[in-house]
């Protein structure tokens, strides 16, 4: 009997479940700059990442703090590991206080935007979580740099830790198996909208694996509820 080679071609459907979008709160994972810090270890640019460790107001070697006391303009860079669509951020002042002048958020293609300029209303003797909150970016933020004025008083300026508040950008991976393109429906049930798009694999002959509502146009706020189809053809 002759053997008749068998090409398969399947028409593949991926059905998501409704999904939410949601406000992601994280703690800063990494420095990116500083205009000068205390020392290596302790008082470092460093221990201003992650969650607070500070307990009580007051000089600790916990916090990141600046080289000399009262020189004026300092400033500190934090990055974080999922971008967003940032609405506000808390910075823990732990020493010191009334200090920070303003906020610049930096986003995925590396432009920076001053996004507060102020007065610091933190009250004195007290750690604050100095809170400030704007609308939604119409961009995505992977780092904060915070302004001080260390000469404002005499004294030193600690900074314990800094909370990026924002909206993760809706987008995936699925496994790439479809080949070079795909299609892409994202409804947002909320609102009534919907957007169709083109998933493009990775230069000629990548499948397509990734997918990202917000980039194909749809409009998302905390707590609408979207459903997305991906659509095409299984890869050889």
């Amino acid at each position: 009997m002759k053997n008749i080679p068998f090409k398969a071609i399947f028409s593949s459907l991926f059905l998501l479940a409704p999904i939410s979008a949601h406000a992601l709160d994280q703690w800063a994972s990494k420095v990116i700059g500083f205009s000068s810090e205390y020392g290596p270890t302790s008082w470092s640019a460093k221990q201003a990442l992650k969650a607070p460790n500070v307990t009580s107001y007051g000089d600790n070697s916990l916090a990141w703090t600046t080289l000399t006391p009262d020189t004026g303009a300092e400033y500190l860079t934090l990055g974080y590991t999922t971008p967003v669509y940032a609405t506000g951020v808390t910075i823990r002042e732990s020493y010191g206080y009334g200090f920070v002048t303003s906020v610049e958020l930096i986003d995925t293609r590396n432009i920076s935007h001053t996004i507060w300029s102020g007065t610091d209303t933190s009250a004195p003797d007290q750690i604050n979580n100095f809170l400030l909150t704007w609308p939604r970016t119409a961009y995505l933020v992977k780092a904060v740099k915070i302004n001080i004025n260390t000469a404002i008083r005499s004294s030193w300026e600690e900074i314990d830790a800094v909370q990026l508040h924002g909206i993760e950008q809706l987008s995936g991976n699925i496994a790439p198996r479809l080949e070079h393109t795909a299609t892409l429906v994202c409804s947002n049930a909320t609102t009534g909208k919907t957007v169709t798009t083109t998933i493009k694999g990775s230069g000629q002959t990548g499948p397509a694996t990734t997918w990202n509502c917000e980039k194909a146009g749809l409009k998302i706020n905390v707590g609408d509820t979207v459903n997305i189809r991906i659509s095409g053809k299984i890869a050889q």
